[in-house]
Order: C-alpha cells, then sequence, then structure tokens
C-alpha cells in the first residue's frame, strides 16, 4: 500500500478491516488445511456488524451471534468474536446475547 490516511481515525479503521481480511484468510487456510466438513457450526459462531460512521469518528460496531434475527456482517469463530469485543467501538448484541454466549463456552 503506497497511500495511508493521514490521520489516525482512518488508520484505525484500515486496521480494523485489515485484522478481519486476515481473520478470513486464517479461517480459509485452516478450511482447507482441515478438508471437507469442517465448516463453522452456525450454532457456535458470530458476525460483526460494522455502522456507518461520520468522517472523522471513530469505527463503530455491533457484535451478534450467527443466529440473531439483527444479524449482518462477516462470520467470526469465537477467537475472532472475543477479539473484536475487546475493539473500541463494538458492542455485543442484547437481542441475541452474543456477549454472554462466548463466557460460556457451547451455549447460547
Amino acid at each position: 500500500m503506497s497511500e495511508l490516511p493521514p490521520d489516525l481515525v482512518r488508520l484505525r479503521t484500515l486496521e480494523t478491516y485489515l485484522r478481519l481480511q486476515l481473520g478470513t484468510v486464517q479461517e480459509r487456510i485452516v478450511e482447507l488445511e482441515d478438508g471437507p466438513g469442517s465448516e463453522t457450526d452456525p450454532a457456535t459462531a458470530w458476525a460483526l456488524q460494522l455502522l456507518p460512521s461520520p468522517a472523522g469518528a471513530s469505527p463503530r460496531g455491533y457484535l451478534h451471534r450467527e443466529t440473531c434475527f439483527i444479524r449482518s456482517g462477516r462470520p467470526l469463530s469465537r477467537e475472532e468474536a472475543q477479539n473484536v469485543l475487546t475493539m473500541p467501538g463494538v458492542t455485543a448484541c442484547d437481542a441475541c446475547g452474543a456477549a454472554n454466549s462466548l463466557r460460556r463456552p457451547g451455549r447460547a
């Protein structure tokens, strides 16, 4: 990348985007290494919904269970969801209890 944004807000947004893309690539590598039938069970997956932010504002988002009726965004593994939830501006959805499901493995 030859040109980077000059301000911290856009650099943080770019950083978040690149982390998510790296996670997607890593998941695909694991899928290919594990072979067929190793796809994530929807009952144990999460999704990150990125919200539009005004220019100069920090990025915002909501973490949902993949089965949430509000859900939109990219699917995440448990580890990714836990990492995303520590990011500033990301909130767990109360409707589906995304944060609760991360605290108790195997339960919704």
